[in-house]
């Protein structure tokens, strides 16, 4: 079972940097950054109506980007300064997902689930009775963290400026009440051994070049709580 490492923040002016301004801030490091680009991707999360993995500290969901689509188990792990350490098991689904040529997928639709996810919940929920429960569009804007050298060019960790949106479900939510609730997020993914304190100095970097506040939740829980009156 793999483990993620992650520092991540709030942040409030959703601003991102340019690259010089990036390589600047983390020169003092030794750390040089390389443009990842923009990307999109919609995650969905699914559980049952009781909430079963919830309650076991579980978040199930299937990421749909680029034509394929990636489901992730996830544990709730601890987080010390905004420094995430969970369980994460990634299996590709087998048959294609959505069913639709939409990305977001009817409420009453639910993937083949990957062998390795399937025995990872084994016990723990039915997997029939799995449905979404909402859903996150991401649109995010990604810098390699490099060694500068030497030796220069490995890689320590993955920072992402992320826009999110996040909405019921179809099916779940009262589209006359809200489409979507907003916030923004940046994450620094640690790469290669790369340790918790690594990750808090390249977050110091960054807290003085922008305006961030250290997380203490995931996308999943931060998204539930804006969510909360809309969800049936």
């Amino acid at each position: 079972m793999a483990v993620e490492l992650e520092l991540k923040y709030s942040s409030p002016e959703g601003a991102v940097p340019e690259p010089s301004e990036l390589a600047a801030a983390l020169a003092p490091l030794r750390l040089a950054v390389r443009p990842l680009g923009t990307s999109r991707h919609l995650d969905v999360y699914f559980d049952d109506p009781a909430l079963a993995l919830e309650r076991h500290g579980l978040a199930l969901r299937v990421r749909a980007a680029r034509g394929a689509a990636v489901a992730t188990v996830k544990g709730r792990g601890d987080a010390v300064r905004g420094v995430f350490e969970r369980e994460e098991l990634e299996a590709p689904l087998t048959t294609p997902w959505p069913p639709g040529p939409s990305l977001r997928a009817d409420a009453s639709t639910a993937p083949a689930w990957p062998t390795a996810v399937a025995t990872r919940l084994a016990g723990l929920v039915a997997l029939p009775t799995l449905e979404p429960r909402l859903e996150i569009e991401t649109t995010r804007v990604a810098f390699a963290i490099e060694r500068a050298g030497p030796p220069a060019g490995s890689l320590i960790a993955e920072l992402a400026f992320d826009e999110v949106a996040c909405r019921p479900a179809r099916g779940r939510g009262d589209g006359a009440l809200i489409d979507a609730a907003l916030f923004s997020e940046v994450e620094i993914e640690a790469r290669g051994g790369t340790t918790g304190a690594t990750l808090l100095a390249i977050g110091e970097a960054l807290e003085r070049l922008l305006p961030l506040v250290a997380g203490s939740a995931s996308k999943l829980e931060r998204a539930a709580s804006l969510l909360a009156p809309f969800i049936e």
